[in-house]
C-alpha cells in the first residue's frame, strides 16, 4: 500500500528568499512520488522551513509576539484588551486564548518534526545519484533535517518542561534539578504513534546527539571549499549582495538554513541551558573564531545582520508586526520607564537610541520589524533572527565567570556593548553578578526575538516579583495525543 502524507506547507508567496524556498502547495501526496527524485527532497526540506516561519510560530509568537509578551517587554496598559497577550503577560496560561496560541505552536512544531522524520527515514539509504550535488547535497539535506528536528524539539522543551539545572542558593554555580518526571516526547519516527515522554535530561541527550550528527554531515558541505565558505559571508548568506554565488541557487543563502555554524551555535545554546558551560564555550568559541559572524553595531540596521548566524524568512513579516503598532493599535510598546532601567547611562547606544522608534511621550517600538522602504533592501524586511553571535559572547562570558575569571567574563559583554556604542562596563565579582549583567544585555540584544523569556528561565530569575516557578512551564495542549498520532 502506498503511504499518503500530508504536507502542511506554506505557499511560496509568503517568502522572499526567492526561488530556493519554492515548495509544492499544501496537499496530500504519495510518499513515493514526493521522494522520487532529489527535487522532492529539496521540496520536503524547504517545506519545513516555510512551515515554521509562519506567524503562529517564529514569524510572531515565538519571537516578538507571545514570548516577548510573557517576558514583559511591553507596556501592559497598551494591550489590556488585546486577546491572549494581556492574559499571557499576567501568567494566566489556562485562559482559552492563551491555550489556543500554545496549541498552534505545539501542532506546528510537531507537524514539522514529523515532516523531518519522514524525510530522514527516506533519505537514510537513498542512492546519491538522485541528488544533483551527489553526496554533498545528500549530506546537506540530511544534516539540516536532523538539525531542524533537534532545534524544534529543544524549543518545545524550553516551553513545556522545567530547566535541567538550577542556579544554587549562593548563585555561584549550577546544581541538577533532580527531576525524573517525564514531560514531552522526542519524536524520531514517522508516523509518531504512542510516543514515550522523556525526562528533561534524556530528551536533551537526543537533542545533542542529533545536533552532533548534523554538524558532522554539514561540515562536508559548508566547510569543504572556499566557494562554499564564501556563502557564509553576510552579503552572501543573508543579503544577496555579494558576488561569487554558486550557479545552483539551492546551495545559497546559507544564513536562512541551519548551516554548519548555526548547528554549532545551537549546540552552544543547548549545552549552556544544561549547565555544561565548558562544552558550551567550546562550541561558541568555534563560531566566534570563524570570523564569519561579527558583533558589529549599526545605527541604520536594527537587525544587526553581521551578528545573525541563522534566520528564518517570511515576506509578510512587517505586515504582521505593523498591525500591532500603527493607528489605534499601539499594542506592543516598550515603556520609557523600562527602557531607562535597562539602558541606564548608555543613552546613545545602537540598540536603544537608534533601534527604537518614539511613538508618544511614554512609549517606543522596536524598529527590527518596521519596513525598510528602499526597494533594493527588501530581504532585510523578511529576516527573522534565530541565533546571534552576541549570544555566544554571553555564553563564553558565563563560562569564564564560573571559573572566577571575572575580567575575561566581562570582556565578552564589553565587546558587544562597545560594538553598539555603549561604553559602560558592568561590575562583576561573582557568577551572580555576571547573570545580572547578562540579563541586562539580553534585554538589549533580544528585543523582538523571543530569547529573553528563556534567559530568565535558565537563570532562575523571576520576571516579576510574585512570579511562581511553575509559570516558566506552559501547559501541554489538549491536542497532544491527536497531534502525535497524525
Amino acid at each position: 500500500m502506498k503511504n499518503k502524507i500530508l504536507l502542511l506547507l506554506f505557499l511560496p508567496l509568503l517568502f522572499g528568499c526567492n526561488d530556493w524556498l519554492n515548495v509544492i502547495p499544501e496537499e496530500e501526496v504519495d510518499e513515493e512520488e514526493l521522494f522520487g527524485d532529489g527535487e522532492g527532497y529539496r521540496n520536503a526540506l524547504n517545506g519545513v522551513y516555510s512551515r515554521i516561519s509562519g506567524s503562529d510560530m517564529y514569524a510572531q509568537q515565538l519571537t516578538w509576539g507571545f514570548l516577548d509578551v510573557v517576558a514583559q517587554y511591553y507596556n501592559i496598559n497598551k494591550m489590556s484588551q488585546y486577546g491572549a497577550y494581556p492574559k499571557a503577560y499576567n501568567g494566566d496560561y489556562d485562559n482559552t486564548e492563551v491555550r489556543s496560541v500554545l496549541d498552534k505552536v505545539w501542532r506546528g512544531a510537531y507537524t514539522s518534526i514529523a515532516n523531518c522524520n519522514n524525510l530522514l527515514q527516506n533519505i537514510e539509504n537513498e542512492d546519491v545519484t538522485k541528488f544533483l550535488g551527489r553526496q554533498g547535497e545528500k549530506n546537506m539535506i540530511q544534516g539540516e533535517a536532523l538539525a531542524l528536528r533537534a532545534f524544534l524539539h529543544f524549543d518545545l522543551l524550553r516551553l513545556f518542561a522545567p530547566v535541567p539545572v538550577k542556579v544554587n542558593a549562593t548563585r555561584t554555580g549550577y546544581v541538577p534539578s533532580n527531576d525524573n518526571d517525564e514531560y514531552i516526547p522526542y519524536c524520531e519516527t514517522h508516523p509518531a504513534v504512542f510516543q514515550q515522554r522523556e525526562t528533561v535530561n534524556g530528551f536533551l541527550d537526543k537533542v545533542i546527539r542529533d545536533l552532533l550528527k548534523a554538524k558532522t554531515l554539514l561540515a562536508t558541505f559548508d566547510t569543504i571549499s572556499e566557494v562554499r565558505r564564501s556563502q557564509l559571508t553576510t552579503n552572501n548568506r543573508l543579503l544577496a549582495k555579494g558576488g561569487n554565488l554558486e550557479n545552483e541557487l539551492f546551495y545559497c543563502f546559507r544564513g536562512f538554513r541551519v548551516n554548519y555554524y548555526a548547528v554549532t551555535a545551537l549546540l552552544a545554546r543547548v549545552y549552556n541551558y544544561r549547565g555544561e558551560l565548558e562544552l558550551a564555550a567550546q562550541q561558541a568559541q568555534e563560531v566566534v573564531d570563524s570570523k564569519y559572524f561579527t558583533v558589529q553595531g549599526s545605527t541604520s540596521s536594527p537587525k544587526q545582520y553581521n551578528d545573525v548566524i541563522f534566520a528564518l524568512s517570511n515576506k509578510k513579516l512587517t505586515e504582521y508586526f505593523e498591525a500591532y503598532y500603527t493607528g489605534n493599535n499601539k499594542v506592543l510598546c516598550l515603556s520609557n520607564t523600562l527602557i531607562s532601567k535597562m539602558f541606564g547611562s548608555d543613552s546613545y547606544e545602537c540598540r536603544g537610541y537608534y533601534h527604537l522608534l518614539k511613538l508618544d511621550g511614554e512609549n517606543k517600538v522596536s524598529k527590527k520589524y518596521l519596513p525598510i522602504t528602499d526597494e533594493r533592501e527588501t530581504i532585510p524586511n523578511e529576516i527573522i533572527p534565530i541565533i546571534r553571535t552576541s549570544e555566544l559572547h554571553y555564553i563564553l562570558g558565563e563560562y569564564y565567570a564560573s571559573m572566577n575569571d571575572y575580567t575575561k567574563a566581562v570582556s565578552y559583554i564589553t565587546q558587544v556593548k562597545q560594538a553598539n556604542y555603549a561604553y559602560s562596563s558592568p561590575s562583576v565579582g561573582s557568577l551572580g553578578d555576571y547573570h545580572d549583567a547578562w540579563l541586562n544585555e539580553g534585554f538589549r540584544s533580544f528585543i523582538g526575538e523571543g530569547q529573553l523569556f528563556y534567559l530568565y528561565k535558565k537563570l532562575g530569575i523571576k520576571i516579576y516579583p510574585d512570579m511562581k516557578d511553575e509559570a516558566f512551564v506552559f501547559n501541554i495542549p489538549d491536542s497532544e495525543d491527536i497531534t502525535l498520532n497524525q
